[in-house]
């Protein structure tokens, strides 16, 4: 996706910084992606698309690419580190930031199941693969032992809607689907819980719905399938 990338990028008139500031990667990986050194990954290219109101043609052109093994659609990889600062995060914020990019990660993987026709078995395999391959678990064991109380109780939440994502995955929900949606609107009201109490941690005051022009936090506004009946 680096040549379509660099397209749109120039065209929308930001630098390598500001683009990598916009989606919170580092500005040396973006130049990898852009000249071919890395391949880039889905979590990145929807980000990408949003900021360039692309439509989502990174991200198709990532989920259409082959792997180097079967030939099948690529499915979610080994992300690169989010964007760091020369000041290292106390142990019980880079914990939570962490944890929120590997929730973020598992999502999208699951997201990229559940839009696939696949057997059964096949389908229990990968929806467990996402998970795992976000690297989640072992987040959530950094946040258990590093983070405060409230931190901890407000990421387990979100843990256990997200693994009812997974869940309504395995049994078969689709993207479109009603069961799909159902929790993954639950899910969303949970990350947004513990996005909050991150920025409590940081010492930042929480955010309201209305301060980012929503109705709510679960999304529902904003969702092409449900729509403001959800």
């Amino acid at each position: 996706m680096g040549y379509q990338l660099r397209r749109f990028r120039l065209a929308a008139g930001l630098s390598l910084a500001d683009l990598a500031l916009k989606v919170n990667y580092s500005r040396g990986y973006l130049s990898k992606v852009e000249t071919g050194r890395a391949p880039g990954n889905v979590t990145l290219a929807r980000r990408c698309d949003a900021i360039l109101a692309t439509g989502g043609a990174l991200a198709r052109l990532v989920l259409m690419r082959p792997t180097r093994t079967t030939g099948e659609p690529s499915r979610l990889r080994d992300l690169p580190p989010p964007l760091t600062t020369s000041v290292p995060l106390p142990p019980n914020l880079a914990s939570g930031v962490t944890y929120m990019l590997a929730l973020d990660a598992a999502h999208d993987g699951l997201r990229q199941v559940a839009e696939r026709d696949m057997p059964a078995g096949k389908l229990l395999a990968e929806a467990n693969r996402a998970v795992h391959d976000a690297g989640l678990y072992r987040a959530r064991e950094q946040l258990l032992v590093t983070a405060s109380k409230p931190l901890v109780t407000s990421g387990e939440m979100v843990f256990l809607r997200l693994i009812a994502v997974r869940d309504e995955v395995r049994r078969g929900a689709r993207l479109k689907s009603r069961e799909y949606h159902r929790a993954y609107h639950s899910y969303a009201l949970a990350l947004w819980s513990f996005r909050m109490a991150l920025r409590v941690e940081f010492g930042h005051e929480p955010l309201t719905p209305d301060t980012l022009d929503r109705a709510n936090w679960l999304d529902l506004e904003r969702c092409a399938d449900c729509g403001e009946d959800g």
